[in-house]
């Protein structure tokens, strides 16, 4: 998904948490399932723009800033895709014509010319498919390698932005818990996330007594299944997304 579809989907998020609505109410409220609108604000699907005029309209704002982003970001993905069929048409192979019936003075000889050029043909055949092979196996291993998971230092593979080594250092403020990293109340902060407002996340989890692994300010699948876990305990919709209302159960002091 390109910039203008993150932040669609950003605003979608901030929207959604600014008016307390859950999967459960926008899949009885508009024609899209509790399913669909998960994929939207996690960023797994680019929201459609009737997605996106029944989610303004429940609501009741303006959606044409909206629309021009989903716009935008669907016009992207359609110009990045129409290159590489263009490729594929460009390289396809055209039909060999079919060769004249050889005369029976050469019947022998040619006999044997098909047999020779079998055998290489077979030897070909099978140094591509070893080659092949091989390279789809380090497809596969490289593709493992470069997932989300964690390396041993607690950072996702690729050294994201923001991910290392943080403390929790708990504090009361104003009615609330603060951990010593972030005293946002609203920012959103969701799977792949990294930076202090992840580590504050994972810091308040572990008051909780929901423990999310090592306090390293990425947000993984361990994080994200900690969040569901407190969301599902005070009755929120368990949507894995840290946003205001989420905020507000984290830092509660109770």
């Amino acid at each position: 998904m390109d910039l203008n579809g993150r932040r669609l989907v950003q605003e979608l998020r901030r929207l959604k948490d600014r008016n307390g609505l859950t999967l459960r109410m926008l899949q009885a409220k508009t024609p899209f399932s509790g399913a669909s609108w998960e994929r939207y604000f996690n960023g797994k699907a680019l929201p459609p723009a009737a997605a996106v005029e029944a989610l303004a309209g429940l609501i009741d704002v303006d959606a044409s800033a909206l629309l021009a982003l989903q716009h935008a970001a669907q016009e992207s993905g359609a110009a990045t895709a129409r290159p590489h069929c263009a490729r594929v048409a460009q390289t396809a192979p055209q039909q060999a014509p079919l060769p004249s019936a050889p005369s029976p003075a050469f019947s022998v000889g040619l006999s044997e010319g098909r047999e020779h050029d079998q055998e290489q043909e077979g030897i070909r055949g099978l140094l591509l498919s070893l080659v092949g092979g091989a390279l789809l196996l380090s497809a596969v291993v490289s593709g493992w390698l470069i997932t989300d998971r964690p390396n041993p230092d607690g950072q996702p593979a690729g050294g994201a932005t923001g991910a290392g080594r943080y403390s929790c250092a708990y504090v009361r403020h104003g009615g609330l818990m603060l951990a010593g990293n972030s005293t946002t109340n609203s920012d959103l902060v969701a799977l792949k996330s990294v930076g202090p407002e992840v580590a504050e996340v994972q810091c308040l989890l572990r008051r909780h007594h929901l423990p999310p692994g090592d306090v390293d300010g990425y947000f993984g699948k361990r994080t994200e299944a900690e969040v569901k876990t407190l969301q599902q305990q005070d009755h929120v919709d368990p949507d894995g997304i840290v946003g205001q209302q989420t905020w507000s159960l984290l830092r509660n002091v109770e």
